[in-house]
Parts: C-alpha cells; sequence; structure tokens
C-alpha cells in the first residue's frame, strides 16, 4: 500500500498487526529518521529495548537474507512484537520479502529504511500491491509542508505563534525535517517558561540552514545578483547538498514566476497573480518576486526551465562533474537576469 507521511502518522498511533512491513524511501533522510523512529517506538515501545528491537545494515546481510529470517522469526523474551530495521536496503531484498512476507505467520514487524530506492525499483512495484506492506515516500519537503511540520513541531512543544512568526521561521528552516525538529526544541529552552514566540526568538536562536539558503539562491539567480548567486552555492556546497537538488529548487522558483507571467499575459495585474499562488509567498518575499515577473517573460522563463530540466538530467546520467555542470548553469541563468534587469533599467 502507497501511503503518505500522515497515513503513516496515522498508522502509528494505532499500529495494525496485519502490516508485516513498511518501507521508507525517498532522499529526504531527515525525514526518514523520524518516521522510523516514530513506527518503531508505536510498536516495540522502546527502542533500546534489545529483546523488542534490532537493527540491521544490508552490508551485514548475505544473499540469502538468513540474517533477515532470524531475527523476524525471532520472539521476544519478554513478550510483545518486535521491530527488525534494515538500514540501507535495496533490490536485493525483493526476493527474500517475497518469499518471506506473504507465508509469515510471525507478528513482527519488517522495517525497511533505503535513500537508493525509487517508485521504479522492484521491491517498491511489489510492495505497493500489497495490503500488509506500507511504503512512504520522503522526498524534500516543499514550502506548504515545511510550514505545516513547523506549526505542529511548536504545537507539540506547547508554544503559541503567529503568522508571520511561522513565515519567519520557515524561511530560515530546512527541507529536512530532523534538521527542522533540532531548531524547534533548541528554539524552546531558549524561551524556558515564556511559551509566546517572537520574530526577535526566532531571528536569535533559528539557525539560517539550507531551506533558507535554497531560497536565497533562486532569489539571487532570478534577480540576476551574479556574486550573490555564486557565493550562495558554493555554500550550499559545503553545507552537502546535491547540485541536482539545488537546480531542482531553482526549477521549482521558475515554474512559479512561469504560472504567474502566464496569468499576468490573460489580463491580471501582478498583484493579483502573486496573490494567487499557493502556498502564499513570505511577506518579505514579495517586492523581489514581482520585480522578477519584471524581468522575465513567459518566452524567456520556458527557454531558462528547459535549461534547467536539461542541466538536472545531465547531474544524474551523465559523467560530467555534477558541481560545474550545476554552477555554469546557475550562473548563465543569473547572467541572463542580469542583462535583462539592465536593459529594462530595474534597479
Amino acid at each position: 500500500m502507497n501511503f503518505k507521511q500522515a497515513q503513516l502518522e496515522s498508522f502509528c498511533r494505532n499500529p495494525n498487526p496485519d502490516i508485516k512491513c513498511v518501507i521508507l524511501f525517498g532522499s529526504n533522510e531527515g525525514t526518514m529518521a523520524l518516521l522510523q523512529k516514530k513506527c518503531a517506538e508505536a510498536v516495540c515501545g522502546d527502542v533500546r529495548d534489545a529483546f523488542r528491537f534490532a537493527l540491521l545494515d544490508m552490508s551485514d546481510i548475505s544473499k540469502g537474507g538468513q540474517e533477515i529470517y532470524a531475527e523476524y522469526y525471532a520472539q521476544s523474551l519478554m513478550g510483545g512484537r518486535r521491530v527488525i530495521v534494515v538500514k540501507n536496503g535495496d533490490n536485493n531484498l525483493a526476493s527474500v520479502l517475497k518469499n518471506m512476507i506473504p507465508d509469515t505467520k510471525s507478528d513482527n514487524l519488517l522495517l525497511v529504511v533505503s535513500s537508493t530506492l525509487n517508485t521504479r525499483s522492484s521491491l517498491i512495484t511489489w510492495a505497493k500491491d500489497r495490503d500488509d506492506v506500507i511504503i512512504v515516500g520522503c522526498y524534500e519537503d516543499r514550502e506548504e509542508n515545511i510550514s505545516e511540520s513547523a506549526a505542529a513541531l511548536l504545537r507539540a512543544q506547547g508554544l503559541s505563534f503567529d503568522t508571520s512568526v511561522l513565515q519567519v521561521l520557515c524561511s530560515r528552516l530546512s527541507p529536512d525535517r530532523k534538521v527542522n525538529q533540532s531548531e524547534i526544541e533548541k528554539l524552546a529552552m531558549y524561551l524556558g517558561e515564556r511559551k509566546t514566540v517572537t520574530i526577535a526568538d526566532v531571528k536569535a536562536v533559528v539557525s539560517d540552514v539550507a531551506g533558507a539558503n535554497y531560497e536565497d539562491f533562486c532569489y539571487y539567480v532570478a534577480g540576476g545578483e551574479v556574486l550573490k548567486a555564486c557565493a550562495m552555492y558554493d555554500r550550499l556546497l559545503k553545507e552537502g547538498e546535491e547540485p541536482a537538488a539545488v537546480i531542482r529548487q531553482l526549477s521549482y522558483h521558475f515554474s512559479k514566476l512561469l504560472s504567474c507571467a502566464a496569468q499576468a499575459e490573460n489580463g491580471k495585474s501582478l498583484e493579483e497573480t502573486v496573490k494567487s499562488l499557493r502556498p502564499p509567498l513570505m511577506f518579505y518575499r514579495k517586492n523581489a518576486f514581482m520585480q522578477q515577473l519584471r524581468i522575465w517573460n513567459r518566452d524567456r522563463l520556458l527557454g531558462a526551465l528547459s535549461m534547467l530540466y536539461d542541466c538536472e538530467r545531465s547531474c544524474k546520467i551523465t559523467n560530467l562533474p555534477a558541481e560545474q555542470v550545476a554552477g555554469y548553469c546557475g550562473m548563465r541563468v543569473a547572467a541572463a537576469a542580469f542583462k535583462l534587469r539592465s536593459s529594462r533599467n530595474l534597479v
């Protein structure tokens, strides 16, 4: 069964014993780590309990998967359902699970975590049609997901906030939920007995992590700020971001510009097109975004997006150095924006 993250969290509140396996896969390792912990604790209670929790790595599993069979069919001496986590799972698990899961009488839960599997992997293709296996894709959060998860994390800490505080907080958070949870826990410790969060608190405590850097990079490129874009790209690489992921975020930003530009061509004002965006822009980004709409027209945006799509594909499927390919593409787009901005005398 293909579950969304919210559905898995609902499962964690009342684990169904008919579910024999949960597979977490995708590029967002922080989200996978959080969901792994939540799912395991929901079933076995305490992941430090050696009788009810076992951790395996794919590199330690033989071709026949005997190690998985041994752990999966083992019973806790103290009673209760066990959880077996397999880290870094790959398609070699497919043959093992196809033999084990359909005929199992065990009530234990197998939890597979992988950043290399995708929707076309044989293991995922097999699992999505089974009623006793849950698969959950974990990818980088979009702005609306970051806002929802940040609000939930704040409420879990018993903190109150208004819309402007949440917007500033989200602008500084990462697409990685594990990082965001750490930042919000740090904020709660800083506040102490005080429960109302202010913008000043956010700026004083919450680190300006990769999510904000992605957004800054996108705005620098689309706005023609070549030097700032170059510096931010270098910073993203030093923080361990993948070049293809940087270009993907830039494509997402240009897609939003294209949507607004198309509406403007049909007679809407720039103000109206920006208000139509969902999720809404952060209030302090509005002027810069409208400036970019004055720089770029629909045809030029389509050209930029075509270049960005080609670049992301080149980063993934060629032997060319991805850092240089993505950097060159980003700087070409930024230089084009600078040239367009200068020709139109836009400051």
